[in-house]
């Protein structure tokens, strides 16, 4: 019995992989699903970078970009409020403190912040997932 439930705890609901180390992860159900960094120097942990419910992200050789619905556990995430992240992408990554994460912003700051940065208007959110939207 507790090797199954040694066993059940190694996986995870969602993992995929976005660029280089960067993952869509839950744990335990697609209510979990955060944006993490992959470190395999600390003991393979997945660091949150922005946490749950992500359901959108993009990305280009300088930024990944993320939609969220705050979620506090046990409760759903709500979908009625949607935070927008900008996380400016480096060969070193410090999941710890989030290497220079903004956000959570409105859609009105994320798109003064995307401006100021000379973001192009060709990143766009390219992984969706439906059922969180």
């Amino acid at each position: 019995m507790l090797f199954i439930f040694l066993y059940g705890c190694t996986g995870f609901a969602i993992k995929e992989k976005i660029e280089n180390n960067y993952y869509l992860i839950a744990t335990d159900n697609i209510d979990d699903l955060s944006l993490c960094f992959y470190e395999p120097n600390d003991k393979d942990i997945y660091g949150d970078i922005v946490d749950a419910t992500v359901f959108a992200v993009g990305f280009n050789e300088k930024y990944l970009i993320a939609k969220q619905h705050p979620r506090t556990f046990p409760n759903p995430p709500d979908k009625k409020v949607t935070n927008y992240y900008i996380l400016p992408l480096k060969n070193e990554m410090n999941w710890k403190t989030k290497n220079g994460l903004i956000g959570p912003l409105t859609m009105e700051q994320f798109k003064e912040k995307r401006k100021k940065l000379n973001i192009p208007d060709s990143l766009s959110f390219t992984i969706i997932i439906k059922e969180l939207e």
